[in-house]
């Protein structure tokens, strides 16, 4: 089985990539095949219709959702900025269709800077499976005080979130 990480912060070297990389590690003894992809590295262009036109901007999107196709199952992590998801991944969720996503399950996973970090998980919830229809699990997971929430191997200093599986 393989299982698709993505990174949905658009900054360089994000706290949303650290989390991305921990429950890479956890989930590693469970799937054959795990990938993380960083939304700041793709740099995907923003939903157009050009994408259904086949254009050549659309390229790297055309190599990600092909690779997706054969993923079966999601962790999709959002940092919260004032309060939502943010833009690359809606448009991310946007770009995916029922060809890459549909009726597989999907992660919902949220990081603050603070005690925060529900409002994405509502909003994801509510419009991030349109069209698309990922199946999104009714559990989710939010990282608070990310900041000092890992050392430098990826370890948790939270025992409950460590203990979680």
């Amino acid at each position: 089985m393989k299982l698709t990480i993505i990174s949905g912060s658009q900054r360089a070297d994000s706290k949303n990539l650290t989390v991305a990389r921990y429950l890479e590690k956890k989930a590693k003894p469970l799937f054959e095949q795990t990938v993380v992809h960083d939304l700041y590295e793709l740099n995907l262009p923003f939903w157009n219709e050009g994408v259904w036109n086949d254009t050549e901007e659309w390229a790297p999107w055309r190599k990600i959702a092909e690779e997706l196709k054969f993923s079966d199952a999601f962790i999709f992590i959002t940092p919260e900025w004032h309060g939502m998801a943010t833009p690359a991944l809606k448009n991310f969720l946007m770009l995916a269709t029922a060809n890459e996503l549909a009726h597989k399950p999907a992660l919902i996973v949220s990081v603050s800077a603070s005690l925060n970090g529900v409002y994405p998980v509502s909003e994801l919830r509510m419009t991030g499976s349109k069209n698309n229809h990922v199946c999104f699990l009714p559990d989710h997971l939010i990282f608070r005080e990310v900041g000092s929430l890992f050392d430098d191997e990826l370890n948790c200093n939270d025992p409950t979130i460590e203990e979680r599986r």
